[in-house]
């Protein structure tokens, strides 16, 4: 049909499609033009409203409540096959002279060793610790007995009121205080010095600039003659 303002293709506030509309046109995202201020246009056909995107999943009853509250160890197999032992396969490649890396790889295929003991054996295996016999066992040594260096590092070992009432921390803010108080002072911009230099340039320009002026010397009796030729060397104070 004819475009007049009604047709599938129409936008709502521009000027009508002319030309011959089909209802095939509307599922064609080239041709589908969207209005102005609005989503795009659905070119496809779309399920329902009621339908649900994605994969909908039964839920797990062990949810994070039950993870937090209830702390599980692992346990390592027992039954688990023990791993290649490197270290006596290299020994005894050295006992063998071969000291190559190709060579101790083809040593190791034809000469396998592997650990003696499963995983839950290697777990024991471990030196025993002072802990082990003594659960009261404390590992360190005490605070209040402090070494030479450690003495002219950081100097005897505080008493616990100290450490309690934050003394450190005072007197780490008066030290910075300090400190504070003595960079401003050596910041602190000082106005520029005059020279004689400077001061002598200073008097010449000012004399230049303000220029006093002062009478020619005359004898008394000709101080009241009236000058009879004009002169801008100086300005006589009585002419008349």
């Amino acid at each position: 049909m004819r475009g007049f303002g009604n047709g599938p293709m129409d936008v709502p506030g521009e000027p009508p499609r002319m030309g011959t509309q089909r209802a095939s046109q509307t599922t064609n995202c080239l041709l589908r033009k969207t209005e102005l201020g609005k989503v795009k246009t659905i070119t496809s056909t779309l399920p329902p409203e009621d339908f649900a995107y994605g994969v909908s999943r039964a839920r797990d009853e062990e949810g994070a409540r039950e993870v937090t509250f209830k702390w599980v160890m692992h346990q390592p197999n027992p039954d688990a096959k023990p791993g290649p032992d490197f270290k006596a396969m290299n020994v005894l490649a050295v006992h063998n002279e071969v000291i190559k890396a190709q060579d101790q790889r083809d040593f190791r295929m034809l000469h396998p060793k592997t650990l003696k003991e499963g995983v839950q054996g290697k777990l024991k295996s471990h030196d025993p610790l002072p802990s082990d016999y003594n659960p009261e066992h404390t590992y360190g040594r005490q605070s209040c007995h402090r070494t030479l260096e450690e003495f002219r590092a950081v100097g005897p070992t505080p008493h616990m009121k100290n450490v309690v009432q934050g003394s450190f921390q005072h007197d780490w803010i008066h030290q910075n205080m300090m400190k504070h108080s003595m960079m401003a002072e050596k910041q602190r911009r000082l106005p520029p010095q005059s020279t004689k230099a400077s001061e002598g340039h200073a008097l010449r320009a000012k004399k230049l600039l303000d220029p006093e002026e002062k009478d020619m010397w005359k004898m008394k009796k000709f101080s009241r003659v009236t000058a009879k030729v004009n002169s801008n060397n100086y300005t006589c104070a009585d002419d008349v």
